[in-house]
């Protein structure tokens, strides 16, 4: 539990519900499991009974604990010495100490008549404490006493108010049980509930936290990830490692493996559920559960088998795990870690080799068995040859049986597919038959957007020896490494450069990888080239039609994809060229830009700007595309009303990179937003000087359109002509399909001419990109005669992306052009545009002081709207308000 500033995080309720109603005595228990946070609930609780003037008993049954004190009675006197000035009791209170001091031995306890006299004597010292004063006993930890109820009858019987903490245990030795079936209430501290998480999460970075870093604590900690000592010990292990970073002013999770699949996250050590697993068959029971293979209640014979151990002995441990919420097992009897967290740290702790040779254990004796004519699975064979890997020897007669099961899981298992052909292709003997399983492999790696395995077996080919001569089979072998380094964002090893680059070939792919990490400029033709010739075998519809193909729908197709390769986005270029044949990666630098290109495009700004900060803190990957990244995320960040993240953002990219163009449309954007039109234009000028007219940069066109719709909204008729005459020159000397929105909506802002604008509007919609919609429409209803419909759409784009800043834009251009604004549709307690903001602030921890300055207002005015936000909510509190909206409910009252 969260003891930081602020008090303790969550668990409100379940102190309103320890508080003592009117000051009575009575038995309170409070049970919750390990790392729940009593303690933390306890304390708290003794700092509102003090406020209260209760004098307040914290008794530590867990703390030096003695064997033989069944009563606690070494630690209930401890606690009454310690507050022995504050109880203001009965003068023969001292006499009662020592009393009781002289019978806590450990002959007191083997003698009944002596153990009835101490617990008298306890009874007498509690009557006279509370003579005078208002006494409360808080006991944790009273699980580790023998018998709890006479620990806390004494204070209880004398009219004191007792609350006993325990977590309720069965498995531990103790009698808690009993205590809560004579309590007058039992108070559960479950899981917190997720808004909690979030503001416990908060207050440990003291900064707000991307969003991908609860999600990947969830699904890591499983039950656990409601457990504020879990949670804590979890996010302490992980800034250990140097995986939680601060980027750009939040807490970040990174994988520091330069690979393409995200790094587990694991249990610190010293957890009580390692403690609870221990060793022997328990511990290979949860190792083979977290691992690759499957693990049910009818391969126990066989873990037995393999490891020499009695059937029975494993059984039982299965058992207990169970019981001890290690395992969960469904209806079909398999077996699963319900906190994956504990199995990579169990996998850590093993190592490689141990968990490798269990493996070969099992596959080993599954082996032997189906040869004998055993029923054998073969599913669950082949997996635990998978995972043997080397440690199993070669063995032929196997790789048929690993062929098969791989191509009957490969449509809907295709990871297990990929690892299964992997192992035939290791235990089959040279020959066609394993020409063909590579084959196989390399397209279904490249399917199923799994880069990072196909790296590793390239480079396993290129290990055993001169690849095959056949030119095709170098050829998919060359294009396989070239594809998996652009996605894991690794240049090709020397040594399969080495083997497979073709000298002197223009188009060799290996070659287009060393100018794209060299950031040497390349044209869509050029990936073509390189990359179209994956396998002649392979069906590919889109390239059925060639590039110079002149049909509508061809232009169209390639204009999207021009637009794409300009920013460096190759997963759609990949999925134009291979259609069907290629999958999008999942995970790794490359997926990562593709999510925020994607989610800025579709409107899904906070993803898009969490897929930025994964990038930012990558430690691997295409840097060019990262300063994309950047500048989409500043352009975000603008216009959603965080100036000094948009400013962080833009300082990131240097001004005279090769991105000129794009920086200076977000330098554009920010003085527009900032109501400086003259500096906008200038900004963006001076941007565009640096690339010249004759760049075919599609940041140089996008840039053009930014400053002819600053200029045609300010109505700077000397801009406008600028812009219209350097717009001619610009397309004279490109004349790219990527230009011709861009031509047809200058064209329409500097001369005035709807049709155009009309038309460059469409181009704009067709390629389905929100934000850049919405400034077509702006752009339209600048030139219009009837502009209602195109800044109507611009301001609910706006609205429905999270751009409040956009809309105020759009908003400002309707009052402008004479044009009412929409109606709200919404209930009267839709929340305004300020109240979004004063919510976001109060998220981030901002005092009402800096809530006033951020969105230029008094600090009288925040607490009018805090007030407002209160009714709305239905919260009394700045904490209850972030929690709320952490939550969802805000946006549901909002909606």
């Amino acid at each position: 539990m969260a003891r930081q500033r602020g008090g303790v995080v969550g668990r409100r309720d379940e102190l309103t519900d320890l508080v003592p109603p009117d000051g009575r005595g009575g038995l309170v228990v409070l049970r919750g499991a390990h790392g729940s946070g009593r303690s933390a609930v306890l304390a708290a609780l003794g700092r509102e009974l003090r406020a209260d003037g209760v004098v307040v008993l914290d008794v530590g049954f867990g703390d030096e604990r003695v064997e033989w004190d069944l009563f606690g009675a070494c630690a209930v006197l401890a606690a009454v010495r310690e507050r022995f000035e504050d109880l203001d009791a009965d003068p023969a209170l001292g006499a009662s100490i020592s009393a009781v001091a002289g019978l806590c031995t450990p002959e007191s306890y083997g003698s009944p008549a002596r153990r009835s006299a101490l617990l008298a004597e306890m009874g007498r010292m509690f009557t006279r404490i509370g003579v005078h004063s208002r006494v409360a006993l808080l006991a944790d930890d009273v699980d580790a006493v023998g018998q709890p109820l006479f620990a806390l009858a004494p204070a209880h019987l004398s009219g004191h108010y007792v609350v006993a903490g325990c977590t309720g245990d069965a498995g531990r030795p103790g009698g808690s049980a009993e205590l809560c079936d004579v309590a007058d209430r039992v108070v559960e501290l479950g899981p917190l509930p997720d808004a909690d998480v979030d503001l416990l999460l908060r207050r440990v970075g003291n900064v707000p936290v991307d969003p991908a870093v609860p999600a990947a604590l969830r699904a890591a900690l499983g039950p656990l990830y409601g457990n504020p000592a879990t949670l804590l010990a979890t996010v302490a292990e992980l800034r250990a490692r140097d995986r939680l970073v601060v980027a750009h002013d939040h807490l970040c999770l990174r994988d520091l493996d330069p690979g393409c699949c995200a790094a587990p996250i694991a249990l610190p050590a010293g957890h009580p559920l390692l403690t609870e697993v221990g060793d022997g068959p328990a511990r290979d029971l949860v190792v083979l559960a977290a691992g690759y293979t499957d693990l049910g209640v009818d391969d126990v014979p066989a873990l037995a088998a393999a490891t020499g151990r009695p059937v029975d002995e494993c059984g039982r441990e299965v058992d207990r795990l169970v019981r001890a919420g290690v395992l969960d097992g469904d209806a079909a009897g398999r077996l699963s870690l319900r906190c994956p967290a504990l199995g990579t740290t169990l996998l850590e702790q093993a190592g490689c080799g141990t968990v490798t040779e269990l493996h070969r254990a099992m596959a080993a004796h599954l082996h032997a068995a189906a040869q004998a004519g055993a029923p054998c699975d073969p599913s669950v064979l082949a997996d635990h040859v998978v995972a043997a890997g080397a440690a199993l020897p070669p063995t032929p007669d196997l790789a048929t049986l690993l062929h098969d099961e791989a191509v009957r899981v490969a449509v809907l298992h295709p990871d297990h597919a990929a690892r299964r052909y992997l192992a035939a292709w290791r235990h089959a003997g040279p020959g066609r038959g394993r020409m063909r399983v590579q084959s196989e492999l390399v397209r279904l790696l490249v399917r199923n957007g799994r880069c990072e395995l196909l790296t590793g077996f390239v480079a396993e080919i290129v290990a055993e020896g001169p690849p095959e001569a056949d030119p095709r089979v170098r050829s998919e072998l060359a294009v396989a490494a070239a594809l998996a380094a652009l996605h894991c964002g690794r240049p090709v090893s020397a040594a399969v450069r080495d083997a497979l680059a073709e000298p002197g070939y223009e188009h060799c792919p290996l070659r287009f990888c060393d100018r794209w990490f060299a950031g040497e400029p390349v044209e869509l033709d050029d990936l073509v080239a390189a990359f179209a010739h994956l396998t002649d075998g392979w069906p590919r519809p889109q390239l059925a039609a060639t590039l110079q193909d002149r049909s509508q729908r061809r232009r169209r197709a390639r204009f999207g994809i021009e637009v794409a390769f300009a920013t460096r986005a190759l997963v759609p270029v990949f999925e134009w060229l291979y259609g069907a044949d290629y999958g999008a990666p999942a995970h790794g630098a490359l997926a990562a830009y593709h999510r925020v290109v994607q989610t800025y495009a579709t409107g899904a700004w906070t993803d898009a700007l969490c897929a930025a900060r994964e990038l930012a803190t990558a430690t691997h990957g295409d840097p060019l595309s990262r300063q994309i990244a950047q500048l989409l995320a500043a352009e975000m960040c603008n216009w959603r009303g965080e100036d000094r993240r948009a400013a962080a953002w833009l300082d990131a990219v240097p001004a005279d990179g090769p991105f000129t163009a794009i920086r200076g449309w977000v330098a554009c954007g920010i003085r527009y937003r900032e109501g400086d039109a003259a500096g906008a234009l200038a900004a963006g000028w001076e941007a565009y000087r640096r690339i010249g007219s004759g760049s075919g940069d599609a940041g140089g066109w996008r840039l053009l359109v930014r400053m002819a719709t600053v200029a045609a909204e300010a109505g700077d008729a000397a801009w406008t002509a600028r812009l219209a005459e350097e717009t001619s020159v610009r397309e004279r000397r490109n004349r790219a399909t990527v230009a011709r929105e861009s031509i047809s909506l200058l064209v329409g802002l500097t001369t005035g001419d709807e049709t155009a604008v009309r038309e460059g509007l469409a181009l704009v919609r067709g390629r389905e990109h929100r934000p850049e919609l919405a400034w077509a429409c702006l752009a339209t209803g600048l030139v219009a005669a009837d502009p209602q419909r195109w800044l109507h759409e611009a301001y609910e784009i706006a609205r429905e992306i999270g751009a409040p800043r956009l809309r105020a834009r759009a908003k400002q251009l309707m009052a402008g052009r004479g044009v009412a604004a929409p109606v709200a549709r919404s209930r009267p307690d839709r929340f305004s545009d300020i109240e979004v903001r004063i919510v976001e602030l109060i998220r981030d921890g901002a005092t009402n002081r800096r809530i006033a300055i951020a969105i230029g207002v008094s600090e009288k005015t925040v607490e009018n709207h805090l007030t407002k936000l209160f009714l709305k909510a239905g919260c009394r509190t700045r904490h209850g308000l972030a929690a709320a909206s952490l939550d969802g409910r805000l946006e549901a009252i909002g909606a």
